[in-house]
């Protein structure tokens, strides 16, 4: 098999679908959240050359093999291979140096995560709740907050009960008409057959 042929894995990092078009090659290619594929390491290096093509390789998708990455000339940090279980490790059990080398070093797609995760899980550090606002400008204190009240708006409401008047109230007397309403005739119609 040839270097050129050899299938590397590639991981999706991003929380949504990622997908490239390579036209020359004729290749049309849609990676599911977490998603894993086998692509040719030609691929690769075409998508490495295509507009955006360099982005998707650093922050969106992983080349889990290192000997790739050397042939693509990407150096990358650590950061760069973490699944969601290891940015859930991060989130939760990490030292606070670590988390912010973490939030330093980590490609978009990995502090992507990372948001997320800090957001539905509701981590209760709020050094690194603080860290992740301070970094992306997003902030996961409110996201947590807007998702409780969504949450409370979501829950079926109990049955209202028929409120009931502690005072009585008098109803309104009936107006009269100055005038006697008129009479009005309805005509009487001959069907003919």
């Amino acid at each position: 098999m040839s270097e050129e042929s050899k299938l590397i894995s590639v991981r999706n990092r991003n929380n949504g679908s990622t997908g490239y078009i390579l036209p020359d090659s004729n290749v049309r290619r849609t990676f599911s959240p977490g998603e894993t594929k086998r692509i040719p390491l030609s691929e690769l290096e075409s998508l490495q050359y295509a507009n955006g093509g360099d982005y998707i390789l650093k922050n969106l998708l992983v080349v889990e093999d290192k000997e790739a990455l050397e042939k693509l000339n990407m150096s990358v940090e650590p950061e760069y291979f973490y699944d969601e279980k290891k940015i859930r490790e991060m989130l939760f059990n990490a030292e606070m140096d670590a988390f912010l080398d973490f939030l330093d070093y980590a490609p978009e797609g990995a502090i992507e995560i990372a948001k997320d995760i800090a957001v539905k899980e509701q981590i209760p550090d709020t050094r690194k709740r603080k860290a992740i606002s301070n970094k992306t400008g997003f902030n996961i204190d409110n996201a947590i907050m807007i998702n409780e009240i969504m949450d409370v708006d979501d829950e079926p409401k109990e049955e209202e009960t028929k409120k009931e008047r502690r005072v009585k109230v008098e109803e309104p007397k009936p107006t009269g008409r100055r005038a006697a309403a008129p009479e009005v005739k309805v005509p009487n119609y001959k069907v003919v057959k």
